[in-house]
């Protein structure tokens, strides 16, 4: 049992080693990991303006609301499944010298997704409650924190999950973009759900979405269904739970298979 606690153990260790890899990669740069959220925000401005007048939307300032927040939380996503299949091969040598727990390489990475997310989410929350909609601030800070931990729950376990596939199926790193290109372009991010008319199920059936919307609906509107987020939260810890009992007995299958 005491290996469940080893990533409560270990917090200060890989959350120390995913800040020096931020800290790393903006060391010469004037603002630093802003740049993060700076870059996200830019990204959402130009999407906001192109599909907004694209898709003609009678109110840009409340469409740029729904982009912003929605594209911000699936970067996070597709990053994270990304570069999971990669993500032991990554650590290969440290695996074949070392006892450390796999884990801990998981752990860190999802440490500095979390950081990179957590930056980029800030400065949507905050440029938007300045010009768009100031209740923002209270419920993409406050009320959201319930579904944004699913989030990372979710996201760590779906992390595990294609890192274990990809030493199996090699071809996956080449597969995973192509993917989430079409996932992308069929979840509602961009657009509305209602959008998808007759199609709506493709929504109702993507996972990735389901996430991302309890998300978005709190940011924005202040809705959390308080229960279904609990239920959501142990399943997800169960989950959680068992990946690291069982990353710890299948070291020795990982490294034959690295």
């Amino acid at each position: 049992m005491h290996e469940l606690f080893y990533p409560i153990r270990t917090f200060r260790a890989w959350w120390y080693s995913a800040t020096l890899r931020t800290q790393a990669r903006f060391q010469r740069t004037l603002l630093g990991s802003s740049w993060l959220g700076i870059s996200n925000l830019l990204s959402v401005v130009v999407l906001a303006f192109v599909y907004g007048v694209l898709l003609k939307v009678p109110n840009p300032k409340q469409y740029f609301l729904y982009i912003a927040v929605g594209l911000t939380v699936w970067q996070f996503i597709s990053t994270i499944i990304s570069t999971a299949p990669t993500l032991l091969r990554d650590h290969k040598e440290k695996l074949l010298n070392t006892t450390t727990h796999p884990i801990f390489y998981f752990l860190e990475e999802w440490a500095f997704q979390i950081q990179t997310f957590l930056q980029a989410w800030a400065i949507i929350i905050v440029v938007l409650a300045i010009f768009v909609q100031p209740s923002l601030l209270w419920q993409g800070v406050f009320v959201a924190v319930l579904p944004i931990i699913n989030l990372f729950l979710f996201c760590i376990g779906v992390q595990i999950f294609f890192a274990l596939a990809g030493l199996l199926f090699q071809d996956l790193f080449q597969v995973i973009p192509m993917l989430l290109q079409l996932t992308f372009l069929s979840s509602p991010v961009l657009f509305s759900k209602v959008n998808l008319g007759d199609h709506q199920w493709i929504a109702n059936w993507n996972p990735l979405f389901l996430i991302l919307a309890p998300v978005r609906e709190a940011a924005i509107l202040g809705n959390v269904a308080i229960f279904q987020q609990l239920i959501i939260l142990f399943a997800n810890l169960v989950a959680c739970g068992l990946l690291v009992l069982g990353l710890g007995r299948w070291r020795q299958w990982i490294v034959f298979n690295l």
